[in-house]
């Protein structure tokens, strides 16, 4: 009707613009319509799971019909057919838009609509009773490209046509949008738009996408932009004084509640009844979150925030499925949310050859350490591999950013992920340093309690437990880490054999605080302590020497470890003769039969942390020079 009105007062410049718009809404209601209907069947399909009301939908495009409200939730089946309240009217409506979205494509080059539209039209059924038959419905709303025409499809190549004479009849441009019949309130919002969009841009590299129109329609400023390729793939944003409206639609609900999680920081506030949509299943999502800004400069930077995120969408899917193969499902989620929220993106990565991108360095880094059905988190484990992926992901989008070539920025990924399986070594040894530490903590609690009163033996002993449930942890990471790298097995005997010396020393310390000791005995205890104190520092010697040579592996640091080596050989054969003693001088001196169990006990448990020690470093003797050295 606008169009005629004026073309009666010779407004006839305004006439496309005014048909756009109007054929640009009509767009909105026959989604909404589409939406409406995949609603309606799948509640009648089911009918135990809620219906969304639309009602935020239907407000949003301009249909005053309040009664369409309950249509989902009305829907039943009724023999093989579907019910919807009002279907007859529902299709009546949506056949008057196909009209009026298509009359400003036909006007200027038809190219096969008319012959679509009439066609499709033609074959629609009238609703007895607002009965619909479920294929009817499925053939209207059908989205794959293979197979028959539907409306949807018709839609969404005419959504495309409109698009483009709408760039094609702008006024201006504006930081890079077409925009055309803005009002002077208009241009600050899309500037601001504009400002976020353009800062980011440059990240989906070669990909098309983000062209971006605005108008002044029906009392609001539209801005409407394409992210990307996907025919469903659409965001409208509605300004109205300080409210921003986002309309979005997807084929994908994690991409969805994705873009729903980038939007958290600006609080914006999304229908209850999406929820219920993303449960759905129906062939395309769509959602609605409003923003209310507290003053201009609060809108300003929703819009430029708003603007800048877009980007993040494009090829999202693809990226998370190309991370399938290395990282968990919560993990590829959580690395395209820092590659967004840190502005580097993922289309660098993909531009790189995504997944194969990293197979290649495995191939080329990981050796024997990678097996058929393994992936990168099983192998690194998950905080190391998000960690490399946060990696590729910066190395790919800067290095292509500055220009440097392909092949170099691949070898820089080789190189992190090799010194990330070279790092596993030296990981696992200062687990064992941590537990050595451990184990020196509890020999020195021993020590202690042998010199001082009993006054405080309860907090020693207490410490000695803490301590020794530490040291259980870390025994449980390497046998993570083993089962992850199985190249790596010697560890979990290396350090099952040094825990045998924190648990027999806690004992000791348990022995401690049962009573106070005296007595001709105690002088060989305390010799008994200091040699394991000392060979548990001969042990973290052992283990640093250790790891320097698997650095380094210079001449001094193997000195250094064959010293330590041999000084815990010497001290595991003056810790039993030093039981010994004890035994023989407790049996002789001890006033009871009491005093007589605790000597012996306590330096029997100190007897067989030496000797867990010394295992433990024979273990390690043998990788060092085995397979270290001469590996």
């Amino acid at each position: 009707m606008k169009t005629e009105i004026l073309a009666q007062i010779g407004e006839k410049g305004l006439q496309p613009g005014a048909a756009l718009n109007a054929a640009l809404a009509a767009n909105d209601r026959v989604k909404f319509v589409f939406s409406l209907l995949q609603f309606a069947l799948a509640h009648a399909k089911n009918p135990e799971q809620a219906a969304p009301s639309l009602r935020h939908e239907r407000i949003a495009c301009g249909i005053d019909a309040p009664d369409l409200d309950d249509a989902a939730a009305g829907a039943r089946m009724v023999g093989a057919s579907c019910l919807v309240p009002g279907a007859a009217k529902i299709l009546q409506s949506m056949t008057e838009d196909m009209r009026v979205m298509a009359s400003p494509v036909l006007a200027d080059k038809p190219d096969g609509f008319d012959v679509r539209l009439e066609t499709l039209l033609a074959d629609l059924p009238k609703p007895e009773g607002d009965l619909i038959a479920p294929e009817v419905i499925s053939a209207i709303t059908l989205t794959e490209r293979n197979g028959a025409d539907s409306l949807h499809k018709l839609v969404m190549d005419l959504h495309k046509r409109l698009n483009a004479m709408q760039a094609a009849l702008a006024e201006e441009s504006i930081d890079g949008a077409a925009a055309y019949n803005l009002e002077a309130s208009d241009r600050p919002w899309v500037s601001a738009f504009m400002k976020g969009l353009n800062r980011t841009a440059k990240l989906k590299f070669a990909h098309p996408g983000l062209a971006t129109t605005a108008t002044h329609a029906d009392g609001r400023l539209v801005i409407q932009n394409d992210i990307g390729t996907t025919d469903a793939h659409v965001i409208v944003i509605h300004v109205e004084k300080l409210s921003v409206s986002v309309t979005y639609t997807d084929v994908h609900p994690e991409r969805l509640a994705f873009f729903q999680d980038l939007l958290k920081p600006h609080g914006v506030k999304w229908q209850a009844d999406q929820t219920a949509m993303l449960a759905a299943g129906v062939p395309f999502y769509l959602a609605t979150g409003v923003f209310e800004a507290e003053d201009a400069e609060a809108c300003r930077a929703y819009l430029e925030y708003l603007g800048s995120r877009l980007v993040f969408l494009i090829d999202w899917n693809r990226a998370r499925k190309q991370l399938r193969g290395f990282l968990r499902s919560a993990d590829r989620i959580a690395v395209l949310r820092w590659a967004a929220e840190n502005e580097i993106g993922h289309r660098g990565f993909l531009e790189l050859g995504g997944a194969r991108l990293i197979n290649d360095s495995i191939e080329a880094s990981a050796g024997s350490s990678m097996h058929f059905g393994n992936r990168l988190c099983d192998v690194l484990g998950d905080a190391e591999t998000i960690e490399f992926a946060h990696f590729v992901f910066k190395a790919a989008t800067e290095g292509l950013l500055a220009g440097q070539s392909h092949g170099f920025i691949q070898d820089r990924i080789r190189v992190a992920l090799a010194t990330h399986f070279a790092n596993e070594e030296r990981q696992l040894l200062r687990l064992a340093l941590d537990h050595a530490g451990l184990i020196f903590e509890i020999a020195s609690l021993v020590r202690e309690g042998l010199h001082d009163d009993q006054a405080g033996a309860d907090k020693r002993a207490h410490r000695a437990r803490r301590y020794e449930h530490d040291a259980d942890q870390l025994v449980s990471e390497t046998r993570a880490a083993v089962l992850r790298r199985p190249e790596y097995a010697t560890f979990r005997p290396l350090i099952e054999a040094a825990d045998d010396a924190a648990d027999a020393l806690e004992d000791a310390a348990f022995f401690l605080d049962l009573d106070a000791l005296g007595g001709k005995p105690m002088p060989l205890l305390h010799d008994l302590a200091d040699l394991l104190v000392e060979a548990a520092q001969e042990w973290i010697k052992a283990l640093g020497d250790g790891e320097a040579i698997g650095r380094i592996a210079g001449r001094d640091e193997t000195q250094d470890f064959l010293a330590a080596f041999d000084r815990l050989a010497a001290l595991e054969h003056q810790v039993d003769d030093a039981e010994r003693a004890l035994t023989a001088a407790a049996i002789r001196h001890a006033k009871d039969f009491r005093q007589l169990h605790l000597f012996t006990a306590i330096g029997s448990r100190l007897e067989v942390a030496s000797d867990a020690l010394r295992h433990a470093s024979l273990i390690l003797h043998e990788h060092v020079l085995n397979d270290v050295i001469n590996g």
